[in-house]
């Protein structure tokens, strides 16, 4: 799976709640994985089986690490559904884009620093 990371100085417990809770708050369904990583999903995969690049089905798993360094890691790994074609995969891509934006945005208006955003 592809994924974007971000490393912040926030406490780990900080940093799941919020991302949880923007999760929801955009539209998300979500599902506990383990302590530290979640399920967040939004469509449908058989609307998207059945219509392709026109129904946007998102499976993104989120996780929450501490490497050690003072800092904390999020990681938001999304899916690639190939049977949407370009377009189908651009619109998951977006959507994954747009809750780590949400996701950050929420973390700035919070007084956390944002120290690095990539895409792995």
């Amino acid at each position: 799976m592809a994924a974007i990371l971000i490393v912040t100085n926030a406490p780990p417990e900080y940093l799941r709640d919020a991302s949880l809770n923007i999760s929801q708050d955009t539209g998300f369904s979500t599902a506990p994985l383990a302590d530290w990583s979640f399920a967040a999903q939004q469509g449908s995969l058989a609307m998207s089986l059945l219509f392709g690049a026109f129904i946007a089905y998102c499976d993104f798993k989120i996780h929450i690490t501490v490497p050690g360094d003072g800092t904390t890691q999020l990681v938001l790994e999304r899916n690639n559904p190939w049977w949407t074609g370009l377009i189908g995969v651009g619109r998951v891509k977006r959507r994954a884009n747009e809750l780590m934006n949400a996701i950050m945005l929420q973390l700035s208006s919070q007084g956390i620093s944002i120290l690095d955003r990539r895409e792995l």
